[in-house]
């Protein structure tokens, strides 16, 4: 089972990273989160932006993701504390 958490992307650090203001947390999550979590981006499905992190620009992500409520469905933590994560805009009602 996969950790779940959500919030609203704040910072953006690169086309593959950034910070999560974190307001929800999955039931059940086999870890505990911050309330602000840097998100390595490992899968993106926003159809607004590339797939590719190639050809993803920090511009991109600001200005398609900067301030939105994001779904980020975590695959690991790196070993500086970061989370590699599949990131989604998130459901009608935030879920």
């Amino acid at each position: 089972m996969t950790d779940i958490i959500w919030g609203n992307v704040g910072k953006v650090e690169s086309g593959s990273l950034f910070e999560l203001n974190v307001t929800h947390r999955k039931d059940g999550n086999k870890s505990d989160y911050l309330d602000n979590e840097n998100i390595v981006i490992d899968e993106l499905d926003v159809v607004t932006i590339p797939q590719d992190e190639n050809q993803r620009t920090k511009e991109m992500i600001e200005e398609h993701l900067a301030g939105k409520f994001v779904k980020c469905e975590i695959n690991e933590k790196t070993s500086d504390g970061q989370l590699r994560a599949k990131v989604s805009h998130s459901g009608q009602g935030g879920y």
